[in-house]
Parts: structure tokens; sequence; C-alpha cells
């Protein structure tokens, strides 16, 4: 990626944003050179100022970002530049954090106002990386590696992979520390934001990512998995894996990693016949009690080798659905061009196994609401939101998308 030439004075939040939207293309989908997108993106971010209230500030570009966008309304899907979101916390019972009486709401041109529950589900709280301590645990595996390495040679397979682990796995990791959720607010769920302390590593081809287990984590955490799934097949780089949970050490500056939820995702990997993530057994975990959010998993029976089934839930991950989100286009041609280059039969058969779970995916997507429901989209969340804190006169209720 070319180096971005940031100003001495720029902070630290405006630089870590500006990278991440840059290394995901937005100044060349613009038109304009990366140079140009830094100044147009600090003009944005100048003309916004955070309060004690409205205390935090994020960079939205609605070209790579349509989905933070669409939350927040259709006007600002529809914005044709960058803008600004400052975010103020508010407890369940809808009240702003730190809002003294008479607080009135930054109102500036241009900027939207959002609205988070205060906290995280775990208190923030990072386990001792040189202790036991219980971890959510994925591990992914580059699905024909030497294949690859023959048929596009060392040069280029290097070249995908750093594009691999900078453009799918850095920003669902330590790139991303702040993540949605959804909260109870007035005792309607709302969509907010929680700190996630997602880490990786990688090694060979090999990915590992881990996050301390909480009940609250569990959704986000396999939503970010998803979301390196389908950014490495985008870029050519089918993956298999597992995600399992249990206690172990996840020591990254040691370089040591050892527990059974590692054991369990690299067998589980390996016995699986397909494009696609699986769920270990663990889930199943009398002990850990884990709540698995329906609209991240599918029950499924994929493709197993002979032996090991006794390590798999029977649950998988619902990747496709986060493809059909992004709007990533059709995956069954994605996965077809992949599968097309004069590959060995028994590796086709593997994208053929992932096509079929696509299909399947889309035709139950909906397989966990009740007949005659809908599942909500975040964006209708704070949307009705907004009109209780208005309906109700709540400080922060004006001007809060």
């Amino acid at each position: 990626m070319e180096v971005i030439d940031f100003a001495p004075d720029d902070d630290s939040s405006f630089v870590s944003q500006v990278t991440e939207q840059v290394a995901k293309g937005a100044a060349t989908k613009r038109g304009i050179n990366v140079g140009d997108y830094v100044r147009l993106a600090r003009a944005k971010w100048l003309v916004c100022s955070t309060d004690a209230v409205f205390a935090i500030k994020i960079l939205i570009d609605p070209l790579i970002q349509p989905e933070m966008a669409q939350e927040l309304g259709p006007e600002w899907a529809a914005q044709p530049e960058p803008f600004c979101e400052l975010v103020a916390s508010v407890d369940s019972d809808g009240n702003l954090g730190g809002a003294p009486d008479g607080y009135v709401p930054p109102a500036i041109p241009g900027v939207a106002l959002g609205l988070i529950p205060i906290g995280s589900p775990s208190g923030g709280v990072v386990p001792d990386p040189e202790k036991p301590a219980d971890y959510i645990v994925a591990f992914l595996d580059v699905l024909g590696f030497e294949s690859m390495l023959r048929s596009v040679g060392l040069e280029e397979l290097e070249r995908r992979y750093r594009e691999l682990l900078r453009n799918a796995l850095a920003p669902q990791s330590e790139g991303r520390p702040w993540s949605r959720r959804v909260a109870l607010v007035c005792g309607e769920p709302t969509p907010g934001l929680m700190w996630l302390p997602i880490q990786t590593a990688y090694f060979s081809d090999s990915l590992v990512l881990w996050v301390p287990y909480h009940p609250g984590h569990v959704g986000e955490f396999l939503g970010r998995c998803s979301r390196v799934f389908c950014a490495a097949l985008q870029l050519g780089i089918p993956l298999r894996g597992a995600v399992s949970i249990g206690t172990a050490v996840m020591d990254r500056e040691r370089g040591v990693y050892l527990g059974v939820p590692l054991v369990e995702a690299a067998r589980l990997e390996g016995i699986s016949n397909w494009v696609g993530v699986c769920l270990g057994a663990s889930w199943k975990s009398e002990t850990l009690r884990v709540p698995v959010p329906p609209d991240h998993i599918h029950i499924y029976d994929p493709p197993l080798k002979d032996g090991g089934r006794d390590l798999y839930s029977g649950l998988v991950l619902d990747w496709p659905r986060i493809w059909r989100e992004l709007n990533l286009g059709s995956v069954v041609k994605t996965l077809d061009g992949l599968s097309a280059s004069g590959l060995p039969e028994a590796i086709k058969a593997r994208y053929a196994a992932a096509a079929e779970f696509a299909a399947y995916s889309e035709k139950h997507q909906d397989w966990f609401i009740p007949p005659g429901a809908r599942r909500l989209t975040e964006g209708e969340m704070r949307r009705d939101q907004t009109a209780r804190f208005k309906n109700e006169g709540r400080a922060g209720g004006s001007g809060v998308p």
C-alpha cells in the first residue's frame, strides 16, 4: 500500500481510521490520489468537534462503509463525501452519560450524532496471556496452499498473502477495537458499541483469531470470522477452518499457544472437506453454556472426512449471510471462478460443497424467525430509538440520527 503522508499534528484516531479506509481503496474509488483523500478526510475531521458528552468521533466514507452510513438513515447513505459521526454514551434508562442539566447536543452541519450503550460486556478486562483462561479460538487454513504456490508462483502468492493479512485479517482484529452490539435502552433493543479485544497470529498458511470468552463476545466474534472469510474469498484465497471454545494459554509475545480448543479446532479443520468453517464440539459445553446467536450459524451437515466426527458440534458458520449483507455479488460465480483453473476433482468438490451451502444459507436465512415476523436491521433499531428520545424529550434527543 502507498505510504500515507500524515501531518505531525494528526491525532492517532484520525490516522488509524484513514489508514484503514485507504487500505480498502477509498482514494481509488473516488478517483483521487491518496494525498488528496487524506486532505479531504482531514477537512471533514477538523470541523467535527467532540465535547465531554459526545466524546467519540468516527470518520465514515459511504463508498467503502455503506453499512455504517445506512444505519444512520437514507440521508447519510446518500452523502457523496466522507463525514463524521459524534457518538455519546447512554445508560439503560436512556440518559446521556455525563450530560449536565440543560445540556444541548452539538449541531454541526454535515455531522451525524449517535448513541451507544455504556460499557463493554467483559468490562474491558484482558486475561494475563501467560496464564490459562477461557477463549474463543478460530483456526483458519488457506485451502490448496501448495497448489496455489505451483499455479501462481511464490511472488504472486506472497502478494496475495500480504493482502489477506492487511485487508482481511487486520481490519477485523487489532485494527478494529470497537464493535457493534445490541443492548437494551429503555427496555428496547438498541444498536451500540462494545470493546472487543480480538487478537491474531499467522504462520505459513494458517491464521488464528482469539478473544477472551464472554457470552457478549460470541456473536461479534463469529461475525468477524465471517468477514475475514469473505474478504479472503474476494482476494481469491479460499479458507477452511473451525472455531472452538475452552481454556488455553494464548501468549502472542512469547509465541506460546496451548490448549484443548486449539487442538480441537486444528483437528476439525483438518477433516473438513469443503470451503467453510465448522464449530467444534466444545460449543456444546455444559460448563460454559455458550449462547449461540442463530443469525451467525446454521445447523448443517458439511462434508467431513472419515473419523473425528465427534469433534463437530453440528453447527457451521453462516459466512454467506455476511457476503449477501455486504453486497459482494454472486458467491457462486466467485467459487466457480476459483475452481475452474484445472484443479484436481477432489479440490473442485470442496468449492461445490461451499456453493451448495451458500444456496442453503440464502434459502433458509430466516430459519430462526417466527412466522409473520422479520429481522430488524440495526438502522431500524437506531431510528426507533431516536424517535423515542425525541418523543420523551430526553437529553440528547434533538438531532440524534
